[in-house]
Parts: structure tokens; C-alpha cells; sequence
């Protein structure tokens, strides 16, 4: 009973640094360009070493850090080429979500999925709402679909994604004329599921991540440190690649 119990103290405590490092890096509360040293982080989170080593070793798992051969381990920030691969798989994924949604979604459900937007006031105005609460209400709304997709396994993979997203997500909320569009293919999206249509939740989802990735491609075109040069440079064709000309 005594083993059991401390057996399972260890896996919140292993949980729990887990949550509070991956949060550091996730959020940009650490830097990208210096190691992440266990002594530092154990005396910051106040956990001893060994928590701390396991959950570096989980988020190296999950791609969120990785070891510099004699340098040390550092948050991995992904690039403007695995980016849009993202997009990419969420595109195909979160559709998924939305088609299975339909069926799990009760009316009040549906309304809460609403209000997550509506109860912020207007919604368009950047001045009443700020990039950072409609970054917010902007997950809320994903996640909420996502999860009433009631299928665990895609809802793993899909958080892992979003989790490589955070740190890039607010600057795409920031582009010009991109909350007005967005607003849309949402309001298209919590139609489809209203009307308990799968085949129309599903390309409503696939178009409103189609469209932001075209947006982002084109605001990268206009301006190419919204990613890192030597990271755009390797999937932009030539003719359209500022650094080639």
C-alpha cells in the first residue's frame, strides 16, 4: 500500500514538472537560444533534479527541445518549412474532428461554442478585443471541437501540434485583415455543425486552415521576418524568394 501510494506521489510530481516546463517553453518564457540546465530549472520550479530530467526526456520525446552535441539541450522553434506542414496535417485532422463532432454536440454544447467569441463583445474590433483575447478565444473554439471529436487518439495528436503552434500563433491573429476572415469561417463552421452537417463541418474546417495558410504565405512573401530568413529561403521558389534576387 505504502509503495503504491509513493509510486504514485512520484507521478504527479513527475506530472507536474512536466506541465510547468513544458508551459516555459510552449509560452517563450525561456530562451531559444540558450541551454535549458536542469540545476536552473530545478531551483526556478523549486523540484529536485530528477522530475525535472524526466520531463526533459518526455518533451525531447515530443519534439519540443532537442540536444546540441556539446551544447546542451534547447527549445526547438519551428521553422517557416514545418510550419506550413502543420497546417497541412491539421488541415486534414481538425476537418476529421469537426465531421465526428456533429455527432457528440448537444445544443447547449453548441452554444457555449458560440459564446466563446459572442461573450467578448465584438469580436472584430481590435480596439474592444485584443490579438492576445482573440488568440485566446481562438483556441478555446478549436479545442472545443477538437475535443468533442470524443476520439483520444486524435485528440493527442492534434494538442501536440497545437503545442508546436503556440508561439507562432499570435503573430498570424496580428496580420492585416485576417480577424475579419477568420471571424467567418468560424460563424461557417459552428453553422455546418448546427445544421448537423459532417461532409459541410468538415470542409468549413478545411477551408478556414486552407485560407490561413495561404494567408500566411502570402504575408511572408511581403514580409520575410515574419519567419527566419534561412528558413523561408528553402521553400520559397526562386522568383519569389527576396534573398535570391
Amino acid at each position: 500500500m505504502k509503495k503504491d501510494t509513493h509510486n504514485n506521489v512520484k507521478g504527479k510530481l513527475y506530472n507536474l514538472a512536466y506541465e510547468k516546463l513544458k508551459e516555459m517553453i510552449v509560452s517563450g518564457d525561456v530562451s531559444n537560444d540558450k541551454p535549458l540546465v536542469e540545476r536552473s530549472i530545478s531551483k526556478r520550479l523549486k523540484m529536485s533534479r530528477t522530475p525535472i530530467k524526466h520531463a526533459l526526456s518526455r518533451l525531447q520525446q515530443e519534439g519540443l527541445i532537442r540536444t546540441v552535441p556539446r551544447h546542451g539541450v534547447f527549445p526547438v522553434i519551428i521553422s517557416y518549412e514545418e510550419y506550413l506542414h502543420i497546417l497541412e496535417i491539421r488541415e486534414v485532422l481538425e476537418g476529421l474532428a469537426a465531421r465526428l463532432a456533429v455527432d457528440h454536440f448537444s445544443n447547449a454544447s453548441l452554444r457555449e461554442l458560440r459564446s466563446i467569441f459572442e461573450s467578448r463583445g465584438d469580436i472584430r474590433d481590435i480596439h474592444k478585443v485584443s490579438h492576445s483575447q482573440f488568440a485566446l478565444a481562438n483556441v478555446a473554439f478549436h479545442r472545443k471541437i477538437l475535443h468533442t471529436s470524443n476520439n483520444p487518439k486524435l485528440i493527442e495528436t492534434v494538442q501536440n501540434l497545437y503545442d508546436h503552434l503556440r508561439l507562432v500563433r499570435l503573430k498570424a491573429i496580428e496580420m492585416t485583415g485576417r480577424r475579419n476572415l477568420s471571424v467567418d469561417e468560424h460563424e461557417a463552421i459552428i453553422d455546418a455543425l448546427e445544421k448537423r452537417k459532417a461532409d459541410m463541418a468538415e470542409q468549413a474546417m478545411r477551408a478556414h486552415i486552407q485560407t490561413l495558410k495561404r494567408d500566411i504565405e502570402s504575408e511572408v512573401k511581403k514580409n520575410p521576418s515574419f519567419f527566419p530568413m534561412e528558413n523561408i529561403s528553402k521553400t520559397m521558389p526562386a522568383d519569389q524568394n527576396p534573398s535570391q534576387k
